[in-house]
């Protein structure tokens, strides 16, 4: 059968790019992607330990469920997950490495949705993300101490008020079961596409002290509306200007700030951050890549992904990547270098 798209050509593309694919495809595989390749919940059939992606699964895609069996590729988990034939499968993949995203069928878990709403039902979901903002408040408000706290922590002495970014004095966790797990504050970052809007909010749980919550995954991504676009999209902690600075972490983009005086909007991942969509006024831009030992290095990569893109573009850009972590540690950023190092160990800007 001959298809639209060369699957063996897509292969070969997604090779080392499947954890970022699934994350935008497959956002219920978080706890497995997580946990690699530790056995996981299965996204289908729930339970406790029915699943797990293979060793070398961010370069194949593979996992294997204990009751459905293996999957060798990323392509036969996505038909399993969504129900898709291979072509379709095929097209979505693409569409995620040229940028795109495919309006994906999703079971929305862990957010106080029911875990089979579809995602073309949104109204639900809207009620949730309108709660959440108009629940939030600024930094300087007298309870978001958790908030200032946690980025004090951080090395970031947070100005009062910051663009995009807000504190939760009660966001309900859910575990990967849909099992309500109680009650945290948290920052809550804002999510806006390359046209300005409004697409979802990053979550980032505390404690009251102003630790990260003690649960499985402190740093969260709410679903979004089927006529929003993820990909393309950041947490803005600051004005469009002729130069920006762009980052992972919202902790890393601060950092930058605070160390530079430069505005750093940050995307919550590594596979978002190569495919940030900037407006039009942005001219120069600096990306504040993580450094990451893993053998598939994605912090170091997207960054170069990114500038080499906006130089396409038309645009001025540089990668600057911090130093390589202590040994025992998988990744560093521009985060961990303002507190090991303060000012002094960001580099002088030009651009």
């Amino acid at each position: 059968m001959e298809y639209k798209f060369n699957h063996e050509v897509l292969r070969d593309q997604a090779a080392g790019q499947w954890g970022g694919i699934m994350s935008i495809l497959a956002p219920e595989l978080e706890c497995a992607l997580e946990k690699a390749p530790r056995h996981v919940p299965c996204p289908i059939h729930q339970g406790k330990d029915g699943f797990r992606l293979y060793k070398d699964f961010e370069r194949t895609g593979g996992g294997i469920c204990n009751s459905c069996g293996p999957f060798p590729n990323g392509f036969k988990i996505l038909q399993w997950l969504r129900g898709w034939t291979f072509p379709e499968a095929l097209e979505a993949v693409s569409e995620v490495l040229n940028g795109g995203t495919p309006v994906v069928p999703c079971r929305i878990i862990g957010n106080g949705l029911s875990a089979e709403t579809p995602r073309k039902d949104d109204e639900n979901l809207r009620k949730v993300l309108n709660r959440i903002g108009a629940e939030a408040v600024l930094l300087d408000d007298p309870q978001a101490e958790p908030a200032r706290k946690y980025l004090e922590s951080r090395g970031i002495n947070i100005r009062p008020n910051i663009s995009g970014l807000r504190y939760h004095p009660s966001l309900a966790y859910f575990s990967e079961e849909g099992q309500d797990q109680g009650r945290y504050p948290g920052l809550v970052g804002m999510l806006t596409d390359g046209q300005g809007q409004a697409v979802t909010v990053h979550r980032i749980y505390l404690t009251q002290d102003g630790r990260k919550a003690p649960v499985a995954f402190p740093k969260k991504t709410m679903p979004y509306p089927s006529d929003r676009n993820l990909t393309g999209a950041a947490v803005r902690l600051g004005p469009v200007s002729d130069i920006l600075g762009i980052a992972e972490g919202i902790e890393t983009a601060l950092a930058v700030t605070q160390a530079t005086g430069m505005v750093c909007w940050a995307t919550t991942s590594a596979t978002l951050l190569a495919k940030i969509i900037l407006p039009a006024e942005v001219n120069r831009v600096v990306v504040w890549g993580d450094h990451d030992t893993t053998k598939e290095r994605a912090g170091q990569n997207a960054a170069l992904r990114l500038a080499a893109r906006l130089t396409e573009e038309g645009r001025k850009a540089k990668v600057e990547i911090p130093p390589p972590p202590p040994s025992g540690r998988k990744s560093s950023d521009w985060a961990d270098v303002l507190v090991e190092q303060g000012k002094e160990g960001f580099p002088e800007l030009s651009i």
